[in-house]
């Protein structure tokens, strides 16, 4: 994408927030005419980037066992990404903690928003986080 392009980043979990969220920010990004990028943070003991997208897995060094779960969050959330019209290859997994993960993957990818879930009962520290301190625009959808 050209400098020009806005990247639109949808940060996800596993819960039932992501297929609000990913459709939202795909609507953000068709509007926009964006790249679209669906990013999944493991939490995990390590903070390095995992950098892998679904159709071009470049990993960092794991032993065989976070390997293993790494790729099935992968297959489940391209699944659930395919069932909402949602090409898999703009899904993004990295390592560390949520926000700030998020907040480094913000600026490395120079985005033009980010589009976070928030259930409207609660707002989460994560959510709070971003909202503050994210170098762009954040959308926060709320969910019910």
């Amino acid at each position: 994408m050209s400098q020009d392009t806005p990247v639109i980043i949808a940060a996800v979990d596993q819960s039932e927030i992501l297929e609000p969220v990913v459709k939202r920010a795909r609507h953000l990004a068709d509007c926009l005419n964006g790249e679209l990028i669906v990013l999944h943070v493991i939490s995990g003991k390590g903070s390095s980037m995992v950098n892998a997208s679904y159709s071009d897995m470049v990993l960092g060094t794991f032993d065989d066992k976070e390997l293993e779960v790494e790729e099935q969050i992968r297959q489940v959330l391209a699944r659930r990404l395919e069932l909402i019209g949602v090409e898999p290859d703009c899904l993004q997994l990295a390592e560390g903690s949520p926000a700030k993960t998020v907040e480094r993957y913000l600026e490395e990818h120079d985005a033009s928003m980010l589009v976070v879930g928030q259930p409207k009962a609660m707002l989460s520290s994560v959510t709070t986080n971003m909202a503050k301190k994210a170098a762009c625009d954040v959308y926060i959808v709320r969910v019910s």
